[in-house]
């Protein structure tokens, strides 16, 4: 596989407010996006802060998107994932299978993206992203 480019961090924080002035302050990051869980569903019913830091993305969470639409059980506080952008998700998720790594969520189209996500022998969490 051979991923287009790295696309952001995601990070799940007891505090949306505080952790954006972090980022803020500290980073220079500017907001791109705000979402209220209320004007969502399932895995977009969250609450988070969409900041650009540098030439990258940070995504803060109160609750991973995963969490709420019920794919995995609560996660910690703290790191999520981080995301790169794929060509062809199915065809990462199938090369990928096929060498045996384990996948968390098969591929599924999320607004306009394709995404999947998987694990790396470490348990860290890697989410393969198409814009479609």
């Amino acid at each position: 596989m051979d991923p287009k480019s790295f696309f952001h961090v995601a990070i799940k924080t007891d505090d949306l407010d505080a952790s954006e002035r972090f980022y803020r302050d500290h980073f220079d990051a500017e907001v791109v996006e705000r979402g209220d869980a209320a004007d969502g569903e399932e895995a977009t019913a969250v609450n988070h802060i969409t900041l650009a830091v540098a030439d990258k993305l940070v995504y803060l969470f109160d609750e991973a998107p995963y969490e709420a639409a019920g794919l995995v059980d609560s996660v910690p506080t703290g790191f999520l994932h981080f995301g790169y952008v794929v060509p062809d998700v199915d065809a990462a998720h199938d090369d990928l299978a096929d060498a045996g790594v384990e996948f968390v969520m098969e591929p599924t189209v999320f607004g306009d993206l394709k995404i999947a996500f998987l694990r790396d022998p470490s348990g860290v969490r890697v989410e393969l992203l198409e814009h479609l």
